[in-house]
């Protein structure tokens, strides 16, 4: 029985989205929350407090791929979640679209680009078609040291989100240094573009890390290092 599709409002965006049964919501707790957080407070927090948002991109997910989820054990014609991977979201400069599988990046002093395609990732970039749904909610720089990129301007779908401000996220307050700062939940689906835009005070190369889950076929999740976009 093909599952009721629902309107949802998420941060001034509609989605249609079907509602996960109730053994689909106990295996998307179990696998997020112990699996995915580990030992991480700072993922067990991120995604405790964007509980409604991670259930609404399943459900954005399993209205576009119109398959069951089954989490980390989804099988190639299943709905699987992982956290967000470089080659979800990040390209090349060639002209036509190829992923990326690294999360270091050299950014320009004042306004670059970051998530994109073709000359100086100028393009936005698309959501590959076997992604149902991918939910970001932050950025992690992974090296300590003095990350410095201030902030992102992210477009969803040819729409400006208003410039989100990462700079808080310099100012670690941890014993291992690791530096983490939220953004406003965004939730890009199959078949949606989006282009990220950065500014930073110098030019520096630092390892930026979208945290954050894709929700995918279990035939992409399996893939070590996806080149080919299909759109």
């Amino acid at each position: 029985m093909a599952a009721q599709l629902d309107r949802l409002r998420f941060e001034g965006t509609e989605y249609e989205v079907a509602s996960l049964d109730p053994a689909e919501m106990a295996i998307l707790k179990k696998h997020v929350m112990k699996y995915m957080s580990g030992e991480s407070s700072l993922l067990t927090r991120l995604f405790e407090d964007n509980w409604d948002a991670i259930v609404a991109a399943a459900g954005v997910a399993k209205s576009e791929l119109k398959r069951v989820f089954n989490g980390m054990y989804a099988s190639d014609n299943e709905i699987g979640v992982q956290l967000i991977r470089p080659t979800h979201i990040l390209r090349s400069t060639a002209a036509t679209e190829a992923a990326v599988n690294d999360w270091t990046v050299t950014l320009t002093a004042d306004g670059d680009y970051w998530i994109g395609f073709d000359t100086n990732n100028t393009t936005a970039i698309n959501i590959d078609k076997r992604i149902g749904a991918i939910l970001w909610l932050g950025v992690v720089f992974t090296q300590g040291g003095n990350p410095t990129v201030e902030e992102l301007l992210p477009q969803l779908d040819g729409v400006n989100y208003p410039v989100q401000v990462i700079r808080h996220a310099w100012w670690a307050d941890n014993t291992h240094d690791l530096r983490v700062a939220r953004i406003r939940p965004i939730i890009a689906k199959a078949g949606s573009t989006l282009l990220v835009q950065t500014y930073s005070i110098l030019a520096q190369q630092q390892e930026m890390v979208a945290v954050g889950l894709t929700f995918a076929t279990g035939a992409y999740m399996r893939l070590q290092a996806p080149t080919v976009i299909q759109v």
